[in-house]
This record gives structure tokens, C-alpha cells and sequence, in this order.
């Protein structure tokens, strides 16, 4: 074929062009675009999870994406969480993110960027998370994106059970009341306690103090604290069901364990810590978070001892247990939106909190990953329990504690009866939410 000297320069020229491409591409290098990966930048997380999981989570991501390089966790206890915020945000040096439990919702919600339904409707949350992970989405939107949660479980010795034919731990509290503190408790004349059966009736001495009367609250069918309009309503004495006075009732009964004149007198303010006593062999049951298994054994590792579901009651035709939802939320002061919302994304997604849960030995809060299951000693258990755990809206960890705490010592100490204490303590929330 004959070509025009013009149709023959327009070929060089394409040949050249082209060839001139292949080199640019074979040359050019895309610098910190990390395959087009988002571009993170600067993103500060606090939380009360121990560091080095976290850490160990983020270095990870950042091997697939250099840009979370720019990403850190710190961890701060939770006794000084809620002054390190606010001395932090006052001085303009905050975090972007807030990785806590529910507990401290209500304290910091008015720090936190709402999600609104808009963006993220009721219905695609429910469909995603467990049923108690609710507790993040409030009247006007979500405030967290739900990780993991940590339930409310029960420990037991399996020697000293044994020991009394007993080859099971008790499934409700009747079984508990009627059939395991009569065969376990080892009381002297005087009354004095040489082994407990299980920690109830105090509170400074009882690790989940708070976690146990919340559980037995929600058992009760106590209404709780809920929203209307943009006030909090406390009805912790309000029941579900309508009939007795839920407060009252878990008030009395928590205390009964208490009280050397009661049959069911198991535990003392003398005593050391319930879960101190549990590990050196001195207390049948422990009611503590699924978490705490593995820090259990490496506690006393000759501990035979096992992990069952909190105890229901009786009648009960639901199950319900009390538990710590972990959420991540961006705060409002955050300096770059932009990052923070790609890394609430990223560690809200299926794999990074799983990963963020098995770290922490909690349980996702994704339906989906709670339904796959686990194969851990404490994990199938935890799992299971996961799907009947729930929260409430308490005000401030710290100013409850105080609250449930004097309530417990104003009835053992006779200053107040069982609805006094409990209407005191119900006016003193109240305050808390102000």
C-alpha cells in the first residue's frame, strides 16, 4: 500500500506519541497515592481499650494504606477519661475519635457528631447491628457506630459444684436462691462466712456492681431512662409490663445477700474484692464480663472453673443480660473530617471489628458476625449471650456508681428502707442528667 508523505507523518507522529506514553507510565511513580487508596491524614483516637491492641490493629491497616501511618490510639483510663477531654478540648488538641463504651454516651453526647437517619436510617441499623446496640441511635440520629460489646456473664467454680453434686451452674435465680446458696454456703455459729457462694448485696467490694444491678433491672422489665423529646425520663421503678415496682424489687433482693439475718447472707463489706475471692477459691460464683475469662486464668492458672449465661429468672419468656457496647464516634471538634470519617468507616467494617473484638476478647456487634459464631473457650458462650445483652442510658458512670452505691449502703445500714433508698436514689439521677 501506497502512502502520502502526509498519511505517513501522521503515522510517525501517533508511533511517537504512543511510544512517548509507555515510557511516561513505565517511569512515573504515584508518590503517596498508595494505589489509589483514600488519603487519611492526621487521625487521633481515645479510648479506654488497652494500647497495644489497638496499635496492633492500626499497623496493620497501615501495611495495605501508608496514609494510616497518620493514625494513633491512646489509651486513657477510664477513672481520668472524662477530664483529659475536656482539658484537651478546651487547649484545641483533642482527639478526631472516641473509641468507649455506652456507659459514657449520654456524658459526652453533646461533643459527638450525629449521624442523622437521613444518612443512615433506623432501619438499615437494626438490620446490621445486635438488638442492644440500639443504645447508639437516639432521637435524632446515630452517635456511634457500634464495635463490639462485652456481656454480663456468670463464673463458676467447677470443683466446689462438684464437690456438692452440683454439675451445672444455676440457670435461673430461683435455683440459686432455693437450691445452690443452701448446699454451698459455709457459715460458722457466729454467722461469720468461711466460703461465699456468690458476691450480691454490697457494692465498693463488687467488681460489676453496677453491670449486675443494671442486669437485673433490665431482667425485671424496668423501663429504664428513655428520650422524649430532648429530655431523658427515668423509670427505672416503671415497669414494661405493668405490676411491681422493678427498682424496689431488685433493690431488695440484691441486698438480701447481705444481710447476716437473711438465709441468703453470702457476702460482707469486709471481705477483699469479688473477683480477688473467686480466684483464690473462696467464692462458688462470679459475676463478671466474658472479657475476663482469659485474665481469670492467667490469674490462677490451677482454676478449674468454667463460663455460663447470667442466671434468668423463672418465668422469664424472654433472656436478657446486661452489657458494655464499644462504639466509635467522631467528635465535633475534629480538625479533619474528612480522615475521621474514613476511619470510622474502615474500623466499623465486618473484618477490622472482628479483629477489633478478638483482640479485646469481646464480641463483635455485627448480626452477621455474632450468627457465624466462635470456637473460643469463653467465646461460644459469649456469643450467645451477645444477642440477648442491652444497655441503658445511665447519665455518668461515675455520678451512678455513686448513687446505686449509697442506696445499697443506706438500706444494709438501716438509714433508709427499700423504697426510700430507691426513690432517693432515682430523685439524685435525676440531677445527673441536668
Amino acid at each position: 500500500m501506497n502512502l502520502r508523505p502526509f498519511e505517513l507523518g501522521l503515522i510517525i507522529v501517533f508511533i511517537v506519541l504512543i511510544a512517548g506514553s509507555l515510557l511516561f507510565l513505565s517511569v512515573y511513580s504515584p508518590g503517596n497515592d498508595n494505589d489509589g487508596l483514600p488519603q487519611v491524614g492526621t487521625v487521633t483516637i481515645w479510648g479506654t481499650l488497652p494500647q497495644s491492641g489497638m496499635e496492633q490493629v492500626l499497623r496493620g491497616m497501615a501495611e495495605v494504606n501508608e496514609s494510616y501511618n497518620g493514625v494513633s490510639y491512646r489509651e486513657i483510663s477510664p477513672a481520668d477519661f472524662s477530664n483529659e477531654l475536656v482539658n484537651a478540648l478546651a487547649d484545641g488538641t483533642g482527639p478526631d475519635l472516641l473509641l468507649v463504651p455506652h456507659e459514657r454516651l449520654v456524658e459526652f453526647r453533646r461533643r459527638l457528631q450525629v449521624i442523622s437517619y437521613d444518612s443512615f436510617p433506623l432501619r438499615d441499623f437494626r438490620s446490621l447491628y445486635l438488638d442492644g446496640a440500639a443504645v447508639f441511635a437516639l432521637n435524632d440520629g446515630v452517635y456511634a457506630y457500634p464495635i463490639a460489646v462485652d456481656p454480663l456473664m456468670m463464673y463458676w467454680n467447677r470443683n466446689m459444684l462438684a464437690n456438692n453434686n452440683l454439675l451445672t451452674p444455676p440457670a435461673t435465680w430461683e435455683a440459686l436462691v432455693n437450691t445452690y446458696v443452701p448446699t454451698l454456703i459455709q457459715r460458722q455459729a457466729d454467722r461469720s462466712i468461711t466460703q461465699s457462694v456468690v458476691a450480691m448485696g454490697e457494692y465498693s467490694n463488687i467488681r460489676n456492681a453496677f453491670g449486675i444491678i443494671s442486669a437485673l433491672l433490665i431482667q425485671g422489665g424496668s423501663a429504664m431512662v428513655t428520650e422524649q423529646n430532648t429530655e431523658y425520663v427515668i423509670q427505672l421503678d416503671s415497669s414494661l409490663q405493668g405490676g411491681d415496682r422493678p427498682f424496689q424489687s431488685v433493690a431488695d433482693f440484691y441486698t438480701r445477700f447481705s444481710r447476716p439475718s437473711n438465709a441468703l447472707y453470702s457476702w460482707n463489706r469486709s471481705f477483699p474484692p469479688d473477683r480477688d475471692r473467686f480466684v483464690s477459691e473462696n467464692l462458688a460464683l462470679y459475676f463478671g464480663y466474658g472479657s475476663e475469662g482469659k485474665e481469670l486464668e492467667r490469674l490462677n492458672p490451677n482454676l478449674n472453673f468454667d463460663i455460663a449465661e447470667l442466671p434468668q429468672g423463672g418465668a422469664a419468656t424472654v433472656r436478657r443480660t446486661y452489657g458494655q457496647f464499644y462504639g466509635l464516634s467522631v467528635l465535633r471538634s475534629s480538625d479533619n473530617f474528612p480522615g475521621a470519617a474514613i476511619v470510622l468507616r474502615d474500623l466499623a467494617s465486618a473484618d477490622i471489628s472482628k479483629q477489633i473484638a478478638d483482640t479485646y476478647n469481646l464480641v463483635p456487634a455485627l448480626r452477621s458476625l455474632v450468627a457465624a459464631g466462635s470456637n473460643d473457650t469463653y467465646g461460644r458462650l459469649n456469643y450467645t449471650s451477645a444477642a440477648i445483652t442491652y444497655g441503658w442510658l445511665n447519665p455518668d458512670l461515675a455520678g451512678t456508681n455513686t448513687i446505686f452505691e449509697t442506696m445499697v449502703r443506706d438500706i444494709n445500714e438501716n438509714r433508709n428502707d427499700v423504697g426510700g433508698a430507691v426513690t432517693d436514689a432515682e430523685d439524685r439521677l435525676e440531677l445527673e442528667y441536668n
